[in-house]
């Protein structure tokens, strides 16, 4: 008592079994079974492995994505904000005790921070 094999009918007319498929596409069984659960187009059930793409099977890279594009502007922007925020460093370096070389310095390290 064989088991029987089951024809999945596509599309196209084209009456196939889930071995010939996998042989088809280079994929295994379960990459099969998830294509046919999904649809019958044979276009997308007989794409080859590693072709997939959103909800479908077809060419890789045909969905093309949009492109952070900075302007002039935001670029002036960003550097100077980033003088601005170098600036405030410096600042707060040259007026905190901690940054101090003398004795106020090593005393405000030593209650604070850098042993």
């Amino acid at each position: 008592m064989g088991r029987s094999v089951k024809l999945f009918t596509l599309d196209d007319g084209q009456k196939l079994t889930i071995k010939e498929i996998m042989e088809l596409t280079g994929c295994k069984d379960s990459a099969v079974r998830h294509r046919l659960a999904q649809c019958r187009d044979a276009d997308k059930i007989l794409a080859p492995k590693g072709t997939h793409k959103d909800y479908g099977y077809g060419q890789r890279g045909t969905v093309k994505k949009a492109k952070n594009i900075k302007t002039k502007v935001s670029k002036i922007a960003y550097l100077e904000n980033k003088k601005e925020r170098k600036a405030k460093a410096e600042k707060i370096k040259k007026n905190h005790p901690f940054y101090d070389t003398g004795a106020i310095g090593k005393l405000n390290r030593l209650l604070w921070g850098k042993w």
